[in-house]
Formats: C-alpha cells, sequence, structure tokens
C-alpha cells in the first residue's frame, strides 16, 4: 500500500508538471509579439532586447536541439528560465528555480531531481517536446551538474556545457518518445542570454 501511494503521487506531480508544459506552450502561443500600442512608441528605448537560446542536447549521437526566444518568467507560482523552438512552440526548455528574481552577481546552481525541493540553491531543468499523443522529454537528476548565471548588468547568459539531463520513463498518459537513441542520457551544450526586466 505504501508504494502505490508513491507511486500515486508521483504520477500526480507528472500530470501537474504536463498539464504545466502545455499551459506554458499555449501562452507562448497566445503572446503578442507585436507592438500595436502607439503610446509605448515613447518607451521603445527602454525595452529591453530579446533573449536567445541555442541549445543542443545529444542523446545516443542523435542532436535534439532548441533555437528560439529564451526569457525569465513567473507561471503559476513557478519562476523559471524559459525558452522554446522558434517553429514549435511544444518543443521547450524550462529550469525552475527557488527564488523570485534573477540574481544580481553570477551565481551557480546545483541541478536535482526533486521539484518540491525549496533549497535557493537548487534548480531542476527539463527538455520537453510534445507531438500529437507523444512526449519526449529529458530531466534533471542530482548528478546533472551545475548551471551558472553569468550577469552583466541586465544582461544574463548561461552555458549549458557539461549538464546532464535523463530520459523520462514514465509520460503518464503521453505515449514516451524516448525512444531508440533518444532513450539515452542527453548531454547538453549551447548557450542562453536573456535580459532581465
Amino acid at each position: 500500500m505504501k508504494n502505490k501511494e508513491k507511486h500515486f503521487s508521483i504520477n500526480v506531480k507528472n500530470i501537474l508538471s504536463y498539464f504545466l508544459i502545455i499551459m506554458l506552450s499555449i501562452l507562448s502561443i497566445s503572446c503578442d509579439k507585436g507592438d500595436s500600442d502607439d503610446n509605448d512608441n515613447n518607451n521603445s528605448g527602454q525595452t529591453p532586447s530579446a533573449g536567445t537560446a541555442a541549445i543542443i542536447l545529444t542523446a545516443g549521437g542523435q542532436e535534439f536541439k532548441i533555437a528560439g526566444p529564451c526569457g525569465w518568467a513567473n507561471a503559476a507560482g513557478a519562476n523559471y528560465i524559459g525558452a522554446n523552438q522558434s517553429d514549435n512552440n511544444l518543443r521547450t526548455f524550462s529550469s525552475y528555480f527557488n527564488i523570485t528574481q534573477l540574481p544580481e552577481k553570477t551565481t551557480t546552481y546545483t541541478l536535482v531531481e526533486d521539484s518540491s525541493d525549496t533549497d535557493p540553491a537548487h534548480i531542476t531543468m527539463n527538455i520537453t517536446e510534445i507531438s500529437g499523443t507523444t512526449l519526449i522529454e529529458w530531466s534533471s537528476k542530482n548528478t546533472s551538474g551545475n548551471l551558472t548565471l553569468v550577469v552583466d548588468g541586465n544582461k544574463i547568459t548561461a552555458d549549458l556545457a557539461g549538464i546532464t539531463l535523463y530520459p523520462q520513463t514514465d509520460s503518464g498518459f503521453f505515449t514516451n518518445g524516448n525512444t531508440g537513441n533518444f532513450a539515452n542520457n542527453g548531454v547538453l551544450t549551447g548557450t542562453l542570454t536573456f535580459y532581465r526586466q
């Protein structure tokens, strides 16, 4: 009975994670990227440049790439760095933090597996793609490595080299897409660049 309770809580956690991923994807799709407010013309010099992500995850010799917009966000109480493939909003990168604002100075964070960990020095990370009823996902574990946010004024950069993410084996109500080469651990390379608002 104890194992069933643990399994149930894990499934609920997975379902909530999938729900959050879907909602973030929908929000990304529905954001107005145009500037339709004529009153904002005087403030255009204060708007920070858009962030960019250039991420490559290599699993079993095959590459899974994300190249697109990137930035710091807050949704449903979660504070995270998010990025998505520019031509596919359902291919996403997320790194969840236990802080409410970006650091003022260069800071290194340790990747962990437990999404309910509240240590401000710990983060979780995942890369996902939803395609129909199929989910491809790699997530952090306690052995994934570290992420350093390099702060230079309002500009923040992160080098993803050396981070390892692990394939998801329980996709809940989705079909598991981590098959073939994608059933292997994913080694990250690439960079994130974004700006403090």
